[in-house]
């Protein structure tokens, strides 16, 4: 199998990376190594949703990957704490509307599921690391939300359990190419009123940096 894995950080490269060779392919830096017996593909696709929807076509199309893992950094829409994480059964767009209109082209969803054989994975592989974390839907939007009222809003329309930039064009590419994806969230924030001192002041990316690779080496591992 050949996995890609769209990352958030420069460094998970650099930590991942043994004997891999790097490359840039459409803007994004990309390093290819071995994982167990699984090829992994990482790529630092950038912020927002045009960035990762650009990148997860050219890991399909142009490098060949057959599945799509993608954790990053979210907001709180649930009880998980700063550092514990949320894995996505599925995810949604908070700012496309009317939310009917994504479901014109093909795959004529408004929501995309994950795999269910990717997220048994992954649910295991938290559960081994000791990671805090619950299943939810995810909302993603071209907006770093940290307003109680604008959060408030996303939870009634959307039910999600964490909210982000970049999630959803993620799955709504690996759904269009019929390709089996899943996402996992750490949570960065409260996405409230507090939120940009929460990520500035609150989150350890060398803590995240840590569940990252120690994930993506599993999951990979267990392929």
């Amino acid at each position: 199998m050949k996995l890609g894995v769209l990352i958030a950080f420069d460094k998970e490269i650099d930590l991942l990376n043994l004997n891999g060779r790097e490359f840039r392919l459409a803007g994004c830096r990309m390093c290819e190594l071995k994982i167990g017996e699984t090829d992994v593909i990482l790529a630092l696709c950038g912020i927002g949703k045009a960035n990762a929807a650009a990148c997860t076509q050219v890991l399909i199309s142009s490098l060949g990957v057959d599945a799509i893992l993608n954790i990053g950094l979210a907001g709180s829409a649930c009880h998980i704490p700063i550092g514990g994480a949320v894995l996505i059964t599925e995810a949604a767009y908070h700012d496309l509307l009317p939310v009917d209109f994504v479901a014109e082209d093909y795959p004529g969803l408004t929501r995309f599921p994950a795999d269910p054989r990717l997220v048994n994975v992954a649910e295991s592989v938290l559960s081994e690391m000791g990671v805090t974390f619950t299943k939810g839907v995810l909302a993603t939007g071209d907006q770093f939300i940290s307003d109680s009222a604008v959060k408030k809003d996303i939870i009634e329309r959307t039910g999600c359990s964490a909210v982000e930039m970049e999630g959803c064009a993620i799955a709504h590419i690996a759904a269009k190419n019929d390709t089996p994806f899943c996402l996992v969230k750490v949570i960065s924030d409260s996405a409230e009123d507090e939120a940009h001192d929460e990520f500035i002041d609150t989150l350890s990316i060398a803590d995240y940096l840590e569940t990252s690779t120690g994930f993506i080496r599993k999951f990979a591992a267990s392929l």
